[in-house]
């Protein structure tokens, strides 16, 4: 007798108060990496403020994992872009760009002005021949697109491979604006409490990525789209896609990645749920929660109360 395996489900509902997985997963780890730290002396008169501060380290990390490559890469990709397409459009395409790149320069070159004034022999609009070429030279780019992407992805697949952007190093938070809450509660409490929670957080993200999450947004969809392929060529597909633009590895075990999801969830909730209530459920409440941790930090920043005493110092040459 056979027996049948039926898998739980893949993705269960997004919780309230939560924009995407991603949050959740990151969310979660944060408040774990809280409460093993011990709790901030800063809070001890307003202790709800615990929640909106580790829903802002979340969303930091969040951004620097998904929205924010790296510049080097940027810079990197820059340089063999232009090369790419003329790799890739061959003689042809390096000729097209020669042309246009020679009949903008007798155009502009006729817009040359004796003094102030325009030579009035030329036109206002771009001449034919200019806007022809353009238009054959982004037709060429548009079809010559996939083919530069692939060279694109292999330049952030080597850089990825040398700087992992799993997990969270020493230097994460090093670049947050000086006005973000990492940098204020690294300032208000660099030596015992910032110090002893980065710890316990990088222990707690250790080799985790948020894209884990963003995936699990994209399931649903991946598996709607599952019919001529399966699910697992469409789930390797799209990682290898993303891998490339996030410096991610990949989903791993996708089923138990998916099916532990919910339990996690339900751990978020219910710390936010004791840490803060209605923070989840209450779009007022999270706002005003929000608000009150940026006027906190500000209020206990050093580096505030320093631009303070300066702004409210007269100038030893007042008097001049």
């Amino acid at each position: 007798m056979r027996r049948l395996i039926q898998y739980l489900s893949l993705q269960p509902a997004l919780p309230t108060g939560f924009d995407s997985w991603a949050q959740v997963l990151t969310d979660w780890r944060v408040s774990r990496a809280f409460d093993a730290s011990s709790f901030p002396f800063c809070f001890a008169a307003e202790p709800e403020l615990a929640a909106p501060f580790v829903a802002a380290i979340s969303r930091a990390i969040c951004e620097r994992q998904l929205r924010h490559p790296p510049s080097a890469l940027m810079v990197l990709q820059a340089g063999v872009m232009e090369p790419a397409y003329d790799r890739c459009g061959g003689p042809a395409y390096v000729a097209l760009r020669h042309s246009l790149a020679a009949a903008q320069d007798r155009y502009f070159s006729g817009l040359s002005v004796h003094g102030r004034k325009r030579d009035p022999a030329m036109p206002l609009i771009l001449p034919a021949e200019v806007d022809r070429l353009q238009s054959a030279l982004s037709t060429a780019r548009q079809r010559l697109a996939p083919e530069v992407e692939k060279t694109l992805r292999a330049v952030a697949q080597q850089y990825w491979a040398k700087h992992s952007r799993h997990g969270l190093d020493e230097s994460f938070f090093d670049d947050a604006e000086s006005a973000s809450v990492p940098a204020r509660m690294a300032r208000i409490d660099p030596a015992w409490w910032w110090r002893r929670f980065f710890t316990k957080l990088q222990s707690r993200c250790k080799d985790y990525h948020a894209a884990d999450g963003r995936f699990l947004d994209t399931l649903p969809t991946l598996r709607s789209q599952a019919k001529k392929k399966t699910l697992a060529a469409h789930i390797a597909e799209w990682s290898e896609t993303n891998a490339a633009e996030w410096g991610w590895r990949g989903p791993g075990h996708y089923r138990m990645l998916a099916n532990r999801s919910g339990k996690k969830a339900a751990e978020a909730i219910s710390w936010f749920d004791r840490h803060a209530p209605g923070y989840l459920d209450s779009t007022a409440t999270r706002h005003t929660l929000d608000a009150r941790l940026n006027e906190f930090l500000a209020e206990h920043d050093p580096h505030e109360r320093l631009l303070a005493v300066e702004r409210n110092t007269l100038s030893e040459h007042w008097r001049n």
